[in-house]
């Protein structure tokens, strides 16, 4: 009888010791599955019905999951793409209406009606203000999944940037300061960069009187900065929060700004892998960009 009861107990023990080893094999496939972009199933090396309805079981939850995280992208895609080609049909039409009303506005040879052309040029701008930064989103959410790299010099997508506004910035009268240290250059993607000093200058645009100061030197022997400092007739505290979504400067939001700008500039620049801030000394405002030397991977 005890020897009999002993085989008993060899007998229960070895199927305890493949069931353990079992579910730590099948454990070990979930780990894998789910740390690993792959269409693998969970498997079983027993034919007992028990293992077999559990892999069954957890492989239907692994179909599931990977159907509906497909059709997600989908969707995703299809919104982007949506988001995408009515930016691109509205600003046609708009850049147009603004040449229009801008043109229609320089032929006056009197004052009259001259507060209905100045509302509707104001109101087109406005549309046009908003536009540019949800061309600006959908082009940060294309490029946060493929970066275009290549070698960039830095020093002159900057006066580029900065020759291409420089009608604007006259015409507001400000008296701009540059000092650029040439032939900067590193590996990065130029679309992101662009519409980064791009931004940076509409904010100058829209903020600044008066000095206007841009420079691009060394921090130190591994990082460069890019610094955007200038006056502003506006009286606001400047602090972290600033960068953050809907967060505006311009509480009365006479300038149209819901915050977007700079929030959209520390998304473009985190992505490139630098750092951005921005502070306030005295009535200046500044905000600095901060890159590494080293190159980006493609």
């Amino acid at each position: 009888m005890t020897l009999f009861l002993m085989i008993i107990c060899i007998i229960l023990i070895g199927i305890i010791g493949l069931m353990v080893v079992e579910i730590r094999r099948i454990n070990r496939e979930l780990r894998y599955i789910n740390s690993h972009d792959t269409n693998a199933e969970v498997t079983t090396n027993t034919g007992w019905p028990l293992f077999s309805k559990l892999a069954q079981a957890v492989n239907y939850s692994l179909n599931k999951t990977r159907t509906a995280r497909i059709k997600q992208i989908d969707q995703e895609k299809q919104i982007k793409q949506m988001l995408t080609n009515l930016t691109h049909d509205i600003r046609t039409p708009l850049t147009v209406a603004i040449g229009y009303i801008q043109l229609l506005d320089k032929q006056r040879h009197d004052d009259q009606n001259k507060k209905e052309y100045q509302r509707i040029e104001n109101n087109l701008m406005e549309v046009n203000y908003y536009l540019h930064y949800l061309m600006d989103f959908n082009l940060l959410q294309e490029k946060n999944s493929q970066l275009s790299i290549s070698e960039v010099n830095i020093s002159e997508t900057l006066e580029k940037e900065l020759f291409d506004y420089y009608d604007d910035l006259t015409a507001k009268g400000l008296q701009v300061a540059i000092d650029i240290r040439p032939n900067v250059t590193i590996r990065t993607d130029k679309t992101l960069l662009e519409r980064v000093f791009q931004n940076l200058i509409s904010n100058i645009l829209k903020y600044a009187d008066k000095q206007v100061t841009i420079s691009l030197q060394e921090k130190d022997e591994n990082h460069f900065e890019i610094i955007f400092k200038n006056q502003t007739p506006a009286v606001f505290k400047l602090d972290s929060k600033l960068t953050d979504r809907f967060v505006t400067a311009d509480a009365s939001r006479t300038n149209q700004s819901v915050g977007l700008g700079l929030d959209i500039v520390r998304s473009l620049v985190t992505t490139l892998g630098g750092k951005f801030s921005v502070n306030s000394e005295d009535d200046q405002y500044v905000a600095v960009l901060t890159f590494r030397y080293k190159e980006l991977q493609s």
